[in-house]
Parts: C-alpha cells; structure tokens; sequence
C-alpha cells in the first residue's frame, strides 16, 4: 500500500490510500495500475477541492511507473461516484452479486480440501496452472504468482472474519477445476459460504464446472449452513450458468478507472510494435485531451472519440469496429484500413471478477 496525504499545516486532513497492482487487461497485456481503496477529507474541508487535489497529485508521484487508477464504486447517484466520474473516471466493468439458498444434494463428488496454509502450499503449482488455463484470454484481475492463495489464507485482511479452504476437482495429477471459499458472517450476520473465486472451464461437455458446484453445494450443508454467494462480472463465461442454477441477483456495482496519461500511453503501445517514424500517423481528438498527433508515417487517420471511449479502447474494453459503426468513434480524415491495426493492439478482451481481489 502506499497513499497521497493532505494536510493544512501539521493537521492531516485527507487520505488517499493507493494498492499497487499488475493488472491484466486479457491475454499478454498487462498494466501497473493503483487500486483506490478508500478516499476521505475531514469534513469541514470537504468541498473544497482537496480530494481533487490529492488525485491530481498521483500524476506527480506515479507517473510512469503507473499507468492507471481503479476504484469501485455501487450508487451511481452519489456524491461519490458523480466526483470520481468528474476526475475522469469511467465505467470499465459492471459486478453483479448472486446469492442461493441450498439444499444438500444426493450426488456423492469426489474433491479435495486445502484449508491450511501448508495443505495449499503443496497445490500451489497445481493450482497456478489451473487458474492460466482457464483465464488467459480474459482480464479484471491482478495477475496471479504462485504463493498467491496461500499469501491469501495466511495474510489476507479479513483473515479474520473468513475460514477459508480450497475445494477442487483432480483428474490425472491436475487440478481441472477448483473454488477458494469463505464461511463467515461478515457485515449482515448472515451465516453462510462465499464463493471467492471460482476457476473452471464454461463449456458443459466436460461436466468439471457441475461437478465443482455439486461438491461446494455439498460442502456448505456439511457445515450446516443454507446460504452460499458469489460475485461476477457482466462479461464472465460462468454468468448465464449461475443464473440457470437459481442464483438471486443481490446488487450491481461498477470498476471505475482512468488512465493517468492516456495519450503518453497510446503512443507507447504502438511504438512497442510499429514504425510510428515511418509507417504510420495517427491523430487523436477528444473533447478533454483535444487533439494529439502520434507518430510521423505517410499512412494517416484521424480520429474523433469521447473520453470515455479512448479510455475504453486503450483498456481493451470496447471493440472498436462497432464503435466505428455505430458513430462513437468518429474517422474524420485518412486510411480507414488503419483502424485494423488499432483493433490489433487493443483488442476487446472480456473481463472476469474474484471477489478474493477485492475485499
């Protein structure tokens, strides 16, 4: 963790606590961003631009070791959420809550239980090649290491209000599938089971992702207890699946984030892969950036688009053929070929969400 302080003299007035993160955005990409994990100014200096200050100071201290800066955020009507969205954050990903009432099933699934730290050690190599299986393509999350899930169980914040255990599927010496759980009662008093993460191939055929789901079900009344939850992306391959199980939506929130420099760090993606001297001109225009030349080839396009979507398409989050069709990205002048090496370095790729990352 690291922060950005105010204070007026030797008062301290606001904090802007900071979580650095490697942050994949699907496939080989990857971004160093900062996590805001809460943002607070004493009260009688509120509304006066000190939270704003405080942002801006990221810039100053992050920049270029950092590229982004995510938060959550779940009132879209707020006070909150409408000032992040004023420093330019945006919408980059929608998280839905699902909650289940269970009854014990008859099917008798054959799994494993970690639920110590020594237990989860011993996997871990296991469950490393797990979760890349099955994830690769996908973004959302902070990269995965091989002493993750057992940092988790031994040295996660709410250690103390979780049990935590591993339940996962074997076949041939590998783990084909698995779910990190947490028995708690953690902010309604609610005794029950969360699905922390949940890593298992989407497609049916296999019958890996029903037998992990039978065995957690089986799993939660062992424990004598009648709730499980779990929380996804909008974009996750399991999202259809879980509704069709009977799962009750609970809540919506959104990940915000901006890049911190959005036109230094265009340009620094298609310089990793193209002549921008020789080959290649691109010219970007939004309403707050206004306009940016990158790159000095004879092939040229100029392009117009909102914040947001510039935001969006750097992140890998909007397919930009469609925003083109659908005129929210604007080719005002030159080679309309060259939105095809766009689309080739920032891919739309979809995101997943664990709830492990974020509590």
């Amino acid at each position: 963790m690291t922060s950005v302080v105010a204070f007026d003299d030797n008062k301290l007035i606001g904090v802007l606590p900071l979580e650095k993160r490697l942050f994949s955005l699907g496939g080989d990409r990857s971004l160093n961003i900062l996590w805001v994990s809460a943002a607070h100014v004493e009260p009688e200096y509120r509304s006066q631009g000190v939270g704003t200050a405080m942002d801006n100071k990221i810039q100053e201290y992050f920049f270029p070791d950092f590229k982004a800066v995510f938060v959550y955020r779940g009132d879209e009507t707020s006070k909150a959420y409408r000032w992040y969205n004023k420093l330019g954050y945006h919408e980059i990903l929608s998280v839905l809550s699902f909650k289940k009432d269970v009854k014990r099933l008859d099917a008798a699934i054959d799994y494993i239980l970690l639920s110590n730290e020594a237990e989860i050690r011993r996997w871990e190599d296991k469950l490393f090649d797990c979760f890349k299986r099955y994830t690769w393509s996908l973004g959302g999350f902070p990269l995965r290491h091989r002493r993750f899930w057992s940092d988790k169980i031994n040295a996660h914040y709410y250690k103390e209000f979780y049990t935590y255990s591993i339940l996962a599927i074997t076949s041939q010496d590998k783990i084909s599938g698995y779910a990190f759980l947490g028995k708690t009662v953690m902010k309604d008093g609610i005794p029950r089971v969360d699905i922390l993460e949940f890593v298992a191939p989407d497609e049916s055929v296999t019958g890996i992702r029903d037998c992990l789901y039978n065995a957690i079900m089986n799993f939660v009344c062992q424990h004598g207890l009648n709730e499980v939850r779990i929380q996804l992306s909008t974009q996750d391959p399991h999202l259809q699946w879980i509704k069709s199980l009977g799962f009750v939506n609970r809540w919506r929130f959104n990940i915000m984030g901006r890049l911190i420099d959005p036109i230094s760090y265009f340009r620094e993606c298609l310089s990793e892969k193209i002549d921008l001297e020789r080959e290649y001109q691109f010219i970007i225009q939004t309403p707050a950036l206004g306009e940016h030349t990158i790159g000095k080839g004879k092939s040229s396009i100029k392009l117009f688009a909102h914040d947001n979507l510039l935001n969006e398409i750097l992140l890998c989050r909007s397919n930009i053929s469609n925003a083109v069709e659908e005129g929210r990205l604007v080719i005002i002048d030159g080679d309309k070929n060259n939105i095809k090496v766009l689309e080739s370095h920032f891919p739309l790729n979809k995101w997943q969400y664990f709830h492990i990352d974020y509590i």
